[in-house]
C-alpha cells in the first residue's frame, strides 16, 4: 500500500537556468496565491556560473498547489522558459526545442561561454586570455551560430586579443627590465 501524500510537501514545478528567471516565476505564482520556494536561492546567487551545471535551480511549491501552479507556467502569461517577457536571467536567448527549456544551438553555447571565459579572464590579469581566445575563434567557426552568438563571439575575441596584446606587452616590458 502506497503511503499518504502530504499536501504540504514541497515539489518541484520546474528547474530554471537562471536565478532571476526563477524568482520572476516564484513572483507570478505568489500573485496568483500559491506559496512558493526556490532552496538554491542562495547558492545560485554566489554561484551563477554552476547553475546549469547542477541541473538549474529548483522552483518548488506544496504538493496541493501543483496542478495549478503548472497551470500557471504554461499560461500565456509567460514564455515558454518561464521568464518575464522580454526579461531573461541571462544574456542567453530564450528558445524551447524538444520540451527543453534551454536548448540554444552548441554554437551559441560556445560563443557565451567563449564571452565568459573572457570576461573573466579579465580579473585574473590576462591569464586565461589565449584560451578564451582559441573558445571565440572556435565558436565563430560553428555551422549553428545565430547573430547573437555571433555577436557575443566577436566581442569575446576583441576582448582576448587586447588581452594577450597586453600580456604580450607586459612580459615584453618585464623581459627587457630583466636584461638590464
Amino acid at each position: 500500500m502506497s503511503e499518504p501524500i502530504d499536501p504540504d510537501e514541497r515539489v518541484t514545478l520546474t528547474r530554471l537556468g537562471e536565478l532571476p528567471a526563477a524568482q520572476i516565476l516564484c513572483g507570478r505564482l505568489e500573485s496568483e496565491g500559491i506559496e512558493c520556494a526556490i532552496p538554491d536561492e542562495i547558492m545560485a546567487a554566489q554561484t551563477w556560473h554552476l547553475n546549469r551545471a547542477i541541473g538549474g535551480i529548483r522552483v518548488q511549491v506544496r504538493q496541493a498547489d501543483l496542478e495549478r501552479a503548472r497551470q500557471i507556467l504554461e499560461s500565456p502569461g509567460l514564455p515558454d522558459n518561464g521568464e518575464a517577457p522580454g526579461e531573461s536571467g541571462s544574456d542567453l536567448p530564450a528558445s524551447k526545442h524538444n520540451g527543453e527549456d534551454d536548448s540554444i544551438s552548441v554554437g551559441d553555447r560556445a560563443a557565451y561561454r567563449s564571452m565568459r571565459v573572457a570576461l573573466v579572464s579579465l580579473w585574473l590579469m590576462g591569464l586565461v586570455h589565449p584560451y578564451s581566445l582559441w573558445l571565440a575563434v572556435r565558436a565563430l567557426g560553428r555551422a549553428d551560430l545565430t547573430a547573437w552568438g555571433r555577436g557575443r563571439a566577436w566581442i569575446a575575441l576583441l576582448i582576448s586579443l587586447v588581452g594577450c596584446a597586453w600580456m604580450g606587452l607586459l612580459v615584453h616590458r618585464f623581459a627587457t627590465l630583466a636584461v638590464h
